[in-house]
């Protein structure tokens, strides 16, 4: 068995769609996870191959749960709100994984790993979580990823024992805009289109879309402003995407969100992180009091639209994200639904 594997990766697009060619699932919103199995012990690994096992204790049963003595999972490690939709915010309060705050060099990922100190115990361990999985790489001895997806899913369904933390993803085949319909009725984050018969490929492709319902981006904490009125703390933290030439643009801020546990816990972090430099390109304009910090968090940001000066319209910060590196914080433009699903069905996966 594989000791590593990259998750394969969806395409934004801008639109869902009809196409019998295709398959479509619930996008879960919470931690990406590939799951090791082997003789009854448990290995999770997020998307830049952090070990999150011990993040989750309450999944260290999941091997029993499978049918096989050795098998590679793909899926997602949520939390459910009381109407069972998967929330990131939720999964936050529980305390997911936390890195240390910020210890390299100015724009790299902090390197001391994931904390061994309170926060792995922090939160609300009362909050529930599972696994949703989504796809089969490996069964008992077996490497899947050159098997067509459906197959993969089809063996998937059959060596799962669904259980409190455990579940199977299912999916419709061809029926991709009354799937994005029903999930915008109960406010989910969006769907995933996949090609029936696509392989596993350890990138991004375009034989699997992402279409989302809400508007959410990972950006980048580049700075803080000074706290108004009864507010401690911070006002605000100042967030940026890179661009195409690896330059932090500043698109906007997020003063709402929090709550005196997080904004404390966050304000923490940044003070480990303040420099003289602004880390952002181009300037910082019409904001006030700003404290620079070296460009070392990921935030997860829900927000309305984007105007036409390329900022976000009212922000809401959601929580950190330790399982995404500051240089994948770029601004992703949309592509064409129609014309991604053409070039994947003509072969072009890229």
């Amino acid at each position: 068995m594989p000791g590593a594997v990259r998750p394969m990766l969806a395409t934004l697009v801008d639109k869902p769609f009809d196409d019998d060619d295709w398959l479509f699932e619930i996008k879960w919103d919470g931690y990406r996870a590939i799951a090791f199995l082997d003789s009854g012990r448990l290995r999770l690994v997020s998307r830049n191959q952090n070990d999150l096992t011990r993040e989750f204790p309450e999944l260290a049963d999941l091997p029993n749960r499978v049918r096989a003595r050795t098998a590679i999972l793909d899926g997602e490690v949520v939390a459910l709100d009381e109407q069972g939709r998967s929330s990131f915010s939720l999964l936050q309060q529980r305390g997911g994984p936390h890195r240390a705050p910020g210890l390299g060099t100015m724009g790299s990922e902090p390197r001391s790993g994931f904390r061994d100190r309170a926060h792995r115990g922090a939160g609300d361990r009362s909050i529930p979580i599972l696994y949703y999985a989504f796809d089969l790489l490996y069964l008992d001895g077996y490497s899947l990823l050159r098997v067509d997806l459906e197959k993969r899913k089809e063996a998937l369904a059959r060596v799962l024992a669904t259980s409190d933390i455990l579940r199977y993803s299912d999916h419709h085949v061809g029926q991709g805009t009354a799937l994005f319909q029903a999930a915008a009725d109960r406010g989910l984050e969006g769907i995933v289109a996949k090609r029936r018969h696509s392989c596993y490929l350890e990138k991004r492709s375009r034989e699997w879309l992402k279409i989302k319902i809400t508007q959410t981006q990972e950006c980048v904490i580049g700075g803080y402003t000074d706290p108004k009125g009864s507010r401690e703390y911070f006002g605000s933290v100042v967030l940026g995407l890179y661009d195409d030439h690896g330059r932090l643009i500043h698109v906007g801020q997020a003063g709402s969100g929090f709550n005196e546990q997080s904004q404390a816990d966050l304000w923490k972090r940044l003070q480990k992180l303040q420099t003289s430099r602004t880390p952002f390109h181009g300037g910082v304009a019409g904001v006030r009091g700003v404290h620079w910090v070296k460009p070392a968090l990921v935030a997860q940001i829900r927000f309305a639209e984007w105007t036409h000066e390329g900022q976000m319209r009212a922000p809401v910060f959601l929580g950190l994200r330790s399982d995404k590196k500051p240089r994948e914080c770029v601004f992703v433009q949309p592509r064409s639904a129609v014309m991604e699903a053409r070039k994947a069905e003509a072969g072009d996966a890229a």
